[in-house]
């Protein structure tokens, strides 16, 4: 259940500041208000929702500042994971190189959701091999927060693309063994997505 929120709000299918009800959900998904209730609070926890008096279940919209603190976080956490992987995929590099070749491939096709779906790949992959359960579980929940989900869709789409330049920069870095530079292209890359979330209109943003 909780997946199917996340996704539905990564499709931008709910939007931030919509109320969400136990019934609706029980009756499309056909599970219990139990199942529902938990899902709720899991992702409350998450940071993907929220509760408002008088309103209930929200999906959580994000002041200027959050937007910032959860990408500084995410940036520091996601260059430890590319740095510690650097090794084992300097070693065996053909699953990083294939993927790339695929973003690369999305880019050229103008295809966008295969172009998001490859690009969520490419990040979990260094979390997969840093092999770290504390990182990836704290990168797990930053992935499944409201901060890139809501805004994703209103990025030009050309802006997103031009992303896959810094991916490349990042990969170069790891097939050379470099890791500090690795990690350096992951924070820049990390950080370039903020100042693009942060180019957004006000009206996207709660009051700080």
């Amino acid at each position: 259940m909780a997946f199917a929120i996340t996704a539905a709000v990564r499709g931008g299918h709910l939007a931030p500041g919509q109320r969400l009800t136990e019934a609706e959900f029980v009756r499309r998904h056909r599970v219990s208000r139990s199942t529902v209730r938990e899902a709720f609070q899991r992702l409350a926890a998450d940071g993907l929702l929220t509760l408002e008096p008088h309103r209930g279940v929200v999906v959580r919209q994000l002041s200027r500042k959050e937007v910032n603190d959860l990408f500084r976080v995410r940036g520091a956490l996601e260059a430890l994971a590319v740095g510690l992987a650097v090794p084992a995929l300097q070693a065996a590099p053909r699953r990083l190189l294939d993927l790339q070749d695929e973003m690369d491939q999305a880019v050229e096709a103008n295809d966008m959701t295969a172009f998001s779906n490859l690009n969520h790949r490419f990040h979990a992959m260094f979390t997969h091999i840093a092999d770290n359960v504390l990182l990836t579980q704290s990168l797990l929940r930053l992935s499944n927060s409201i901060y890139w989900l809501q805004f994703r869709l209103l990025i030009d789409r050309e802006n997103v693309f031009r992303s896959n330049t810094q991916h490349r920069r990042i990969v170069d870095a790891v097939l050379t063994g470099d890791a500090a530079s690795a990690e350096a292209a992951m924070r820049h890359h990390i950080d370039a997505s903020r100042l693009l979330v942060q180019s957004l209109s006000d009206e996207h943003f709660s009051p700080p």
